[in-house]
């Protein structure tokens, strides 16, 4: 019941692009990092954030019931002095926004705040993001059981959550990569899953384009 309340008072989809978008954000891991078997405390050793960070991302989603994979692509922007903006260009556009004022969505209408204030699970959900955006790995530790395999340059790290209202939503989630996160897997309950690959990387420190300072403006 609960899961079925939290899909009806908030979009499922925003959710999920938030939150693979805040995981992208944290698994960066340094490129000179040498060829030997990680463990978890070795992986957040070798964590790195640079000043910004920009990427394509092909999303693909099967749904239990549907015979049709449902496709999207767009560009992630990961800026520290400014927040993340997950781009969709198609099939539709939509912005996602996460900085210090929380989830923001543009769905071609202007600029909006999902609320929390008659959602105790989704306050919740804005809470581990924030401490995510923040920077918190044990924010990690916190809401989802932990298990990596590989080297630093070809490494894979399940995540299984563990507390409300994650645990509610997903199964696992799945993220594979070498100096960047380079593939998400996210394994719903319902029995669907979302796959995306992120490419082109470009660390690059760039002016933000008219539109970006747009919705990063406060």
């Amino acid at each position: 019941m609960h899961y079925l309340l939290l899909l009806l008072a908030v979009p499922f989809s925003l959710l999920r692009s938030a939150l693979c978008a805040l995981l992208v954000s944290l698994c960066l891991v340094s490129s000179a990092s040498a060829e030997a078997a990680l463990n978890l405390t070795q992986l957040t050793a070798h964590l790195s954030t640079p000043q910004e960070l920009r990427a394509h991302f092909a999303q693909e989603r099967t749904m239990t019931g549907f015979s049709r994979t449902l496709k999207a692509s767009g560009t992630l922007l990961i800026s520290r002095d400014h927040g993340i903006l997950w781009r969709q260009n198609t099939p539709f556009v939509q912005n996602v926004v996460i900085d210090e004022r929380g989830i923001l969505v543009d769905d071609g209408s202007g600029l909006k705040a999902l609320s929390s204030s008659n959602n105790p699970q989704l306050a919740s959900f804005a809470h581990m993001l924030k401490s995510l955006f923040a920077g918190d790995l044990s924010a990690l530790e916190q809401y989802f059981t932990l298990e990596l395999s590989g080297t630093a340059q070809s490494w894979q790290l399940t995540l299984t959550p563990n507390h409300e209202p994650i645990n509610l939503i997903f199964h696992n989630i799945e993220l594979q990569g070498s100096s960047y996160v380079e593939q998400v897997t996210l394994h719903d309950k319902a029995g669907d899953s979302t796959h995306i690959v992120f490419s082109a990387f470009d660390p690059t420190i760039k002016p933000l384009s008219a539109s970006e300072a747009q919705l990063f403006a406060h």
